[in-house]
């Protein structure tokens, strides 16, 4: 699937496209020292572009969402093309169906899962402006409604934006024989020239900088839970160097898995993690002081309002003030843009690891189960993280403003067999740290080395590197706030892209019906 027109080195890191390779490389690590050496100025000009696109343009990114919902919605019922395979007709599932799911889990949003399982909806609950005009804030009555709002922000747009991009990506790749890069994606609008104009080089190079920058403030997260797993479960407070440590550990058992490629290292660890996670909920379910009644209750109340409130969903924009609450473009509309900084790398690592499926199946695994999860998951932890805090029975919501981590080792904590919960909760954070920088290596080598599936190992590693080290530099030196705001910014571009996958996969699709 390589295209010969594209400039190509060679050397230690294998075959590459310079005139993609270095220009991510220099512009993203003069970003880096612009970060390291003066942290408060990169976070001031990072944070102004967020506020000028959160401010401005929030009806937009709110039709963006809806636009993919609906679009997915369209693919799963679609009689007309719900058989046609993301590949040829005789093409077959490289992956069993849970560790195809576990790896779409592991590659995009488990770390968030696992840290605001039970912190975000206490949030909500003391946050939220719908929750505030009912005068539901931090009482019972307001815990359906909070556990209701961590269900949209991460279950309700973020699948179907992937789901878009990693159709788009596929459906050009392997059935027109184009790279998997995301500027194929725009196969339906520009043709054989989609990854050969100006427009395209762009899409290409701040797709691996949004993916750099997104997936580093992830494992910068998930460095930050386990540096308090170390705290909690050995006593060990690390310092700068500790977690520089666990950093380099982590990008090790990184490349161990990479060398042995998606189909064994990232299949196994995936499925492995899987497990794991299941079993975290089910711990969280009947080991809990929550009652097993007030869960389920709980559950069915919550998917019955998501359901039956979906056009609220989304689209609320707080349009009942004149001026939106700060509420909706810290959470709402910034969990939006956030998951559009994710659509480059998590569409083009779908679009990987989805060959053989037909679209009914690719959108029950990209989008229905995933909502299933969320729901099931933040139903339970924010029933029971709810119920504690409510009852006075553990600090978590003081616990959750300094780190949500903390309300989620405070929580296991307190069950039966809580250190092994805690050790637990800990290698799941491990493993996801692993996976998602697995993940994201794969798909920006994918980026630079004219869309191969199999770019070398030295290639794989040394973006990995970049990924990790950046999340734990930007821990360390406090420029967290820069690293965030440049994820946002550089996804800002892929709210108009978005849209252009919608048009181009139903032009594509179109075209090759009247082919046939």
């Amino acid at each position: 699937m390589e295209n010969a027109s594209q400039p190509k080195k060679s050397g230690f890191l294998g075959n590459y496209d310079a005139h993609l390779f270095w220009p991510v490389t220099i512009i993203y690590l003069g970003i880096i020292a612009f970060a390291v050496i003066d942290p408060t100025a990169a976070g001031v000009t990072f944070s102004a572009i967020q506020r000028f696109v959160l401010s401005n343009f929030s009806w937009l990114i709110l039709l963006t969402g809806a636009s993919a919902i609906c679009f997915a919605l369209w693919m799963a019922c679609s009689s007309r093309y719900a058989t046609v395979k993301l590949g040829a007709k005789d093409d077959k599932p490289e992956f069993s169906f849970f560790a195809w799911v576990a790896m779409l889990f592991c590659a995009a949003l488990g770390t968030g899962f696992v840290i605001f399982g039970g912190a975000e909806p206490l949030y909500h609950l003391f946050t939220a402006p719908t929750i505030t005009d009912a005068g539901h804030i931090g009482k019972s009555q307001g815990v359906p409604e909070a556990i209701r709002l961590a269900v949209v922000n991460w279950g309700l747009f973020g699948w179907p934006i992937f789901a878009v991009g990693g159709w788009a990506i596929g459906y050009a790749s392997y059935r027109h024989n184009k790279p998997l890069r995301t500027s194929t994606g725009l196969y339906g609008l520009l043709g054989e020239r989609c990854n050969d104009t100006f427009f395209s080089k762009a899409v290409d190079v701040l797709a691996a900088i949004g993916t750099i920058g997104g997936v580093s403030m992830m494992i910068g997260l998930g460095v930050a839970s386990i540096s308090y797993a170390f705290l909690i479960l050995f006593g060990i407070e690390l310092n700068a160097v500790g977690k520089f440590t666990v950093m380099l550990c982590l990008i090790l058992t990184y490349i161990i898995s990479s060398a042995t490629g998606l189909a064994r290292g990232m299949r196994l660890l995936s499925e492995s993690n899987g497990y794991l996670t299941l079993g975290l909920l089910a711990a969280v379910l009947f080991l809990g002081a929550t009652p097993f009644t007030y869960v389920a209750n709980m559950l069915l109340q919550v998917t019955s309002e998501f359901l039956f409130r979906l056009p609220q969903n989304l689209l609320w924009t707080d349009a009942g003030n004149f001026e939106p609450r700060e509420w909706s473009g810290t959470w709402f509309i910034f969990y939006i843009l956030w998951n559009v900084s994710y659509l480059p790398f998590t569409g083009g690592f779908i679009a990987r690891i989805s060959r053989g499926r037909t679209m009914r199946e690719y959108i029950c695994g990209t989008v229905l189960v995933p909502l299933f999860m969320t729901l099931l998951w933040f139903s339970i932890w924010g029933s029971n993280a709810c119920f504690e805090q409510l009852n006075g029975y553990l600090p978590l919501y003081e616990a959750a403003q300094n780190n949500p981590e903390q309300a989620l080792y405070i929580l296991l904590g307190s069950f039966p067999f809580g250190t092994v919960l805690c050790f637990v909760a800990f290698v799941c954070f491990c493993l996801f740290a692993i996976t998602t920088a697995d993940a994201a290596s794969h798909f920006i080598a994918q980026q630079t080395t004219q869309g191969t599936t199999s770019s070398s190992l030295p290639m794989r590693v040394f973006w990995g590197c970049l990924i990790g080290f950046t999340g734990i530099l930007f821990q360390v030196t406090g420029g967290f706030t820069a690293i965030k705001s440049l994820a946002i910014a550089a996804a800002s571009p892929f709210v108009l892209v978005t849209f252009a996958y919608i048009i181009s996969i139903v032009k594509m699709m179109k075209q090759d019906e009247h082919r046939e």
